[in-house]
């Protein structure tokens, strides 16, 4: 059962401040950005974007967004350099030299936009559905659908996908049907992924998020920090927090740990050089 991450931040800290590497990955719509009518209205707040980007400064330290957005929309709205970018849940990654699109879904990308089509067609007469193609993927958004449209909207969905010939895999979000190939990749295979490029010896994943296929990392890191945002009922994840702004607090609170470490580390550093320097000259 997972634990308010507050009430544990002693064993938090304890486990970073004993990590020589940490790898931060972040969710982005429902974890660093509230949910909003449409997809489009999501954007990162100047507190959020201030505390990401001081996260990004540390040499200790790498940060990692996922989203179920196509990568390049999400690079866009976060817009900070040096970070890593996952999108369509860790289907393609981008960071500092180097960039992924895993090989398979790619090949359903002709697929995927012709399932868009027939959704769109389909649904166009309900007021308030969104279907977006995501290059690799697709969403179904009601969240200004009429509720009584909500089972409609549903039975659409299934039924198209039940005559597609190419597989597929169905995920419920917040008022978002995900539909995405049939891969044997998620968002914990994407984690893994960018910890081979990254290449540190002893990185501490941390984990972040709200989206159900988020549970794919946290069940797959049981070594990991994971925090499930937002209502909880089951979820692999150890800690839980309440939504954006607890998750900043955390985040402006891991920001400070981080900037102590570093110090401490150069406080280290500085103290052996001149220890060498001593004994030299005796």
């Amino acid at each position: 059962m997972s634990q308010p991450l507050f009430d544990m931040i002693h064993e938090v800290e304890e486990r970073i401040s004993q990590a020589p590497h940490v790898l931060l990955c972040v969710d982005y719509d429902g974890t660093l950005t509230h949910f909003v009518a449409t997809p489009l209205g999501a954007q990162l707040s100047p507190h959020m974007e201030r505390v990401l980007t001081s996260l990004s400064e540390h040499g200790h330290a790498a940060v990692a967004i996922f989203s179920g957005r196509d990568r390049a929309d999400l690079q866009g709205r976060v817009g900070i350099p040096k970070l890593i970018y996952a999108g369509n849940h860790g289907l393609e990654i981008s960071g500092p030299g180097f960039l992924f699109i895993e090989p398979t879904a790619a090949g359903y990308a002709t697929a995927s936009q012709e399932l868009a089509e027939q959704l769109t067609q389909k649904l166009q007469p309900i007021k308030g559905v969104i279907v977006e193609f995501k290059g690799l993927t697709v969403s179904v958004h009601y969240r200004q659908v009429a509720n009584e449209e909500w089972e409609t909207v549903r039975h659409h969905v299934h039924a198209t996908l039940a005559k597609v010939t190419h597989p597929f895999v169905l995920t419920p979000g917040e008022k978002v049907f995900e539909i995405r190939p049939r891969v044997y990749w998620n968002k914990g295979s994407a984690v893994g992924w960018i910890k081979d490029q990254l290449a540190k010896n002893d990185l501490l994943p941390i984990y972040v998020g709200d989206d159900s296929t988020d549970e794919d990392a946290f069940a797959g890191m049981q070594d990991a920090i994971t925090v499930k945002v937002g209502h909880v009922s089951e979820t692999a994840a150890r800690y839980k927090l309440e939504g954006p702004t607890e998750v900043r607090k955390f985040l402006e609170w891991l920001d400070e740990l981080l900037e102590r470490k570093g110090h401490q580390s150069e406080d280290f550093t500085n103290a052996a050089s001149q220890d060498a320097v001593g004994g030299v000259a005796s």
